[in-house]
């Protein structure tokens, strides 16, 4: 794979991962009424100590993913490492988050983006774009 194409994949999974996780925004009517009142209960049910503990996690990680996805974008030699340390972390830190509520298209849209970023993951490490993770002097 040529590095353009690479990136063009980078952008893909970026335009993929926002329109996944702002869909159900846009476009409420796409979650049925009755289990998006179960979702909101579900959220004023968290404690603050919950909820905080979640929202520091969550800034973390997208911070995390956010510079991971700049760095693998730039070719920076660290960049493949720290993205994986923090798919490790994100996956880790979701399975405390609870239960969710998301439309089939938020669904498809955030999975296309997650498939895509392991496709980006493992394009990092194999020839010929390893190579341009490799530091120069």
């Amino acid at each position: 794979m040529s590095p353009s194409l690479f990136r063009y994949t980078i952008i893909a999974y970026i335009v993929l991962a926002i329109f996944g996780g702002v869909f159900d925004l846009i476009f409420p009517s796409a979650i049925p009424e009755t289990l998006s009142l179960a979702k909101e209960v579900n959220e004023t049910n968290l404690s603050s100590i919950a909820l905080t503990s979640v929202a520091i996690v969550g800034l973390v990680t997208l911070l995390g993913g956010i510079v991971a996805t700049i760095g693998l974008f730039l070719f920076l030699p660290w960049a493949p490492h720290f993205a994986v340390v923090i798919t490790i972390l994100t996956f880790f830190a979701s399975l405390f988050l609870g239960a969710d509520v998301a439309s089939g298209w938020s669904m498809a849209l955030t999975s296309l983006s997650d498939t895509l970023w392991g496709a980006i993951l493992a394009l990092a490490y194999f020839p010929p774009l390893k190579e341009r993770f490799l530091v120069t002097l």
